[in-house]
């Protein structure tokens, strides 16, 4: 059996960090919109649109000559067809709007003209979201049009990159609250608490998810083309069981889940520290983000290209 070698770490990276990044700026938006509070939001969405450029700075280091990416745009026509130019102009696109609407209700920006305006807000806040999206999806797409790769190409991969992608990027909200919240007035922290226990039930849910998605995924792949079939079975019994496993399956979703239930169950507690009252989020946010990687890292590794046989 053939397993691809082309991408591994970097790319796995890149994957990750564009999901995770577009995922936060789509969750940053909604709870702007849900709780009203600038102070959280305008900085989860600014480390939100940090998280995907750095991501495609992987991208480009795994360019063979990765001084020439720019060519991408260069063409007099443009290859619409091709995921790579779509997923380029997704997240161009993305940069230019998530940097529109960070200045925009970022204080980090108050010299800018347009810092304050709530209609560029509304306007470029709902199209980063958007397009934040875009690139979760994206990240899925780009991979799962591979045909020759069975275990690949199919709709359940982009799902399963999509939840996993929101559910870190609730968790890079997440951290930004608890950071924001630390630094704030005894009088505030509760709010922060608060963000902490409805970000919890966010993330437990898109982990409950991902859960299904990835089990139905398997399921169906064990009972596909022989090469899809043998990639599962690396999974679950060869050299990257343990990763898979323990990284992914444990550490990365099943851990993380029962630790932002127990949260969840005592958000009654009472304690004034915001750091030990978000403790336990944060924990299990740390968990999903390392499965987050592991798992773009196995789907790629456990790419097994299809024998063609003569007959």
């Amino acid at each position: 059996m053939i397993f691809q070698d082309a991408w591994g770490w970097y790319i796995a990276i890149y994957l990750f960090l564009g999901g995770m990044g577009g995922g936060g700026m789509l969750a940053s938006y909604y709870l702007a919109k849900k709780a009203n509070d600038i102070k959280v939001t305008s900085k989860a969405a600014l480390l939100s649109l940090i998280i995907v450029v750095v991501g495609t700075l992987f991208l480009i280091l795994d360019l063979g000559r990765p001084e020439r990416f720019y060519l991408v745009f260069m063409s007099p026509k443009l290859n619409f067809g091709s995921m790579i130019t779509i997923g380029s102009m997704i997240l161009t696109i993305f940069m230019i709007l998530g940097a529109l609407y960070v200045t925009a209700i970022n204080d980090w920006f108050k010299f800018l003209p347009w810092y304050g305006s709530e209609k560029v807000a509304d306007i470029t806040g709902f199209l980063a979201a958007a397009f934040g999206f875009l690139v979760t999806y994206y990240t899925g797409v780009l991979i799962g049009i591979v045909r020759q790769i069975p275990i690949w190409h199919t709709p359940a991969l982009p799902l399963l990159f999509v939840a996993s992608a929101l559910s870190t990027g609730v968790v890079a909200v997440m951290w930004t609250n608890v950071a924001v919240g630390i630094r704030s007035p005894p009088a505030e922290r509760k709010y922060h608490y608060e963000y902490c226990v409805m970000l919890s039930k966010w993330d437990s849910a898109l982990i409950a998810i991902e859960l299904l998605i990835l089990f139905t995924y398997m399921g169906m792949m064990i009972q596909g083309p022989i090469e899809a079939s043998l990639a599962v079975n690396r999974l679950l019994f060869g050299d990257l069981s343990l990763m898979f496993i323990v990284g992914v399956v444990l550490m990365g979703l099943a851990i993380p889940f029962l630790l932002e239930y127990v949260h969840i169950m005592g958000e009654h507690k009472e304690t004034e520290k915001i750091g030990a009252r978000c403790l336990m989020p944060v924990i299990a946010g740390i968990l999903v983000v390392i499965g987050g990687l592991l798992l773009r890292y196995v789907v790629l590794a456990v790419g097994a290209n299809t024998v063609f046989l003569p007959p």
